[in-house]
């Protein structure tokens, strides 16, 4: 056998009886075995490379892998960390997971039991439940926690929680008032979401001057902007620069 062969059967024996001894999920070993070179290769990039690199791109991109390969990866740590010691931090950590692999209801009962106690009004919580109760299709009760949110703490400011209050607003058809917030939160909102949301929204109501001079705004945000802004914003940039030369 070639020495090349022979060194990938070693690695592949390497990370299969590593992922075994770890206690890693019992198909990293069938991967192994049986989808030679790519599954060590999977193995190593999910599995191994957060481990080894502590910057922030690395664990993103590490992350991004692993949602691919195993969807349901993120949950299942969640849901076990959350099961050996339920607190604020492993509920609210399982409730992301769930929002994110598409458990909504289950996201918005675990926020609820967060909001108890002196967490009654922790705006963070409160926020985090408001996204779960839109994610869920509950645009009426997600304007309602962001007002009681408001109500409970006056001087605590998010761009986001101020964009979701502006859909909130157009999923209820409340057309004018949704209008008026998303003119407001696009002047200082990350990005160009907000102010994308506000021009699809003015050409819906049928002012089409407004909407192409918002998109083309969008546009030259984005193109005026160095190469990583421009990729983080590129479906944006797609749909502005679509809905500007229509």
């Amino acid at each position: 056998m070639p020495s090349a062969g022979i060194l990938m059967l070693v690695v592949e024996i390497l990370c299969a009886v590593h992922a075994g001894k770890t206690g890693r999920p019992f198909f990293w070993v069938y991967l192994i075995i049986f989808v030679p070179g790519l599954g060590v290769v999977a193995y190593v990039v999910v599995e191994l490379v957060p481990e080894l690199f502590s910057t922030r791109r690395a664990r993103a991109a590490a992350a991004g892998v692993a949602r691919l390969v195993d969807p349901e990866k993120e949950y299942r740590l969640a849901e076990r960390e959350a099961e050996i010691s339920d607190s604020i931090r492993s509920r609210t950590r399982l409730a992301e997971a769930c929002l994110r692999s598409g458990r909504a209801e289950k996201a918005a009962d675990l926020y609820r039991s967060t909001l108890a106690g002196v967490h009654e009004t922790e705006p963070d919580l409160m926020l985090g439940l408001a996204r779960a109760e839109f994610a869920r299709g509950n645009a009426a009760e997600t304007q309602r926690v962001l007002d009681r949110l408001r109500e409970a703490n006056p001087d605590y400011h998010s761009a986001e929680g101020h964009l979701l209050y502006a859909r909130s607003l157009e999923a209820q058809n409340r057309t004018n008032d949704a209008l008026y917030e998303y003119e407001a939160v696009a002047e200082y909102f990350p990005g160009q979401e907000a102010k994308t949301r506000y021009a699809l929204l003015l050409e819906r109501t049928g002012d089409e001057d407004a909407a192409r001079r918002v998109f083309g705004e969008v546009c030259r945000a984005i193109e005026l902007s160095p190469r990583p802004y421009r990729r983080s914003q590129a479906e944006w940039y797609k749909l502005a620069k679509r809905h500007r030369a229509g």
